[in-house]
């Protein structure tokens, strides 16, 4: 929990407004560090703290001349001047710690000049920069777009109830991600999504509050959830932990919680075909996402029964509202045919 903790240190910026001294900034103040952990805000920090000492300019400087392994960024793991030194094209100063710039896409051509040391890599990550020569899309652009939009939508108005279709459509832009990118690339970017510090330190504070934008973006839980009990991503015990004791508390606060309207019957159900239609499109494993599909679907019905069955309006509005083809297109794989599917006999099957 360490990423954590640096990360509640990252958002009181005390330390770094008063250029406080290394231990008491995220990392212990080592840029290196929060870059391998892809902490932008850490980074954010580290780098405003040296700015109150000197410029970045004369910090690459200094460095150059002294070796100052935190102003280089990324020295101090290299053991400090014995290494090469090359010129960052960015900043041009010769640094021990250049390296070659990752990108995206495959990109045709040579790219062997795309390279950037470790302070000026740092400040890429900090601003979601491109690359600067080619202006393909950075791989740090493609997860950092993503998390900022799931970050900012679960730390604004849905955290708060009342914006619970913004969370819905995340799975929207997930599906986008999934249908262009290849499963080495997607893989790597559920991997990231389950291992950010900063959407950790979001879930946590929703699984202590039992939060409704859980609920709301279950979906995306659910993908992620399958993924990984599939073998398709390996995380540790306590990141395991947190995404299965995320998908429990999805069901759950459905159970409990039911938004209090039709809309949210319909779209309860919708997200979970969604993720495993996802799946199959992409041709990833389906074993997980099937049964949890199933026991969403009759939860959708129990909870339907249990709270709207005397209102004569309700299953019109569900029906409005929860796209058959979705329905359709999973209930061979789930349920084994419409016969059989409890959502369709309930929803749409003639005479319901």
């Amino acid at each position: 929990m360490a990423a954590l903790e640096a990360q509640d240190a990252t958002a009181t910026g005390d330390d770094a407004a008063t250029g406080g001294e290394p231990s008491e900034l995220p990392y212990g103040g080592d840029i290196s560090a929060a870059m391998k952990a892809q902490d932008r805000a850490a980074i954010k920090v580290i780098m405003e703290a040296r700015k109150k000492q000197k410029s970045p300019a004369k910090d690459a400087a200094a460095a150059a001349e002294d070796g100052d392994g935190a102003a280089a960024s990324a020295a101090e793991g290299n053991g400090g001047g014995g290494a090469e030194q090359k010129l960052c094209p960015i900043c041009s100063e010769m640094r021990d710690d250049v390296e070659l710039l990752e990108h995206a896409t495959s990109i045709r051509g040579d790219i062997s000049d795309h390279v950037a040391c470790g302070y000026c890599r740092a400040n890429m990550i900090r601003t979601n920069a491109s690359c600067p020569w080619c202006r393909t899309e950075m791989v740090w652009r493609n997860l950092y777009g993503f998390l900022d939009g799931l970050k900012g939508t679960i730390g604004g108005s849905a955290a708060k109830g009342t914006d619970h279709q913004s969370l819905a459509n995340l799975l929207t832009f997930w599906q986008e991600y999934e249908m262009t990118r290849s499963r080495s690339d997607l893989g790597q970017f559920a991997k990231d999504l389950c291992t950010d510090s900063s959407l950790a330190a979001h879930v946590k504070r929703g699984l202590e509050n039992q939060s409704p934008w859980l609920r709301d973006s279950a979906g995306l839980w659910l993908r992620l959830y399958g993924m990984h009990q599939d073998g398709e991503i390996e995380l540790d015990e306590e990141e395991s932990t947190r995404l299965e004791t995320t998908v429990e508390s999805c069901f759950s606060i459905f159970e409990n919680n039911h938004g209090g309207h039709e809309d949210f019957i319909a779209a309860w159900y919708q997200q979970a075909c969604t993720a495993l239609l996802c799946a199959m499109l992409s041709g990833s494993s389906t074993t997980t996402l099937t049964n949890l599909v199933q026991r969403a679907g009759r939860l959708t019905v129990s909870v339907f029964d249990a709270h709207y069955s005397n209102k004569s309006s309700a299953l019109g509005e569900v029906r409005s509202k929860l796209n058959p083809e979705y329905v359709q297109a999973v209930e061979e794989m789930v349920w084994g045919g419409a016969d059989d599917d409890p959502v369709w006999s309930k929803f749409f099957a003639t005479g319901s």
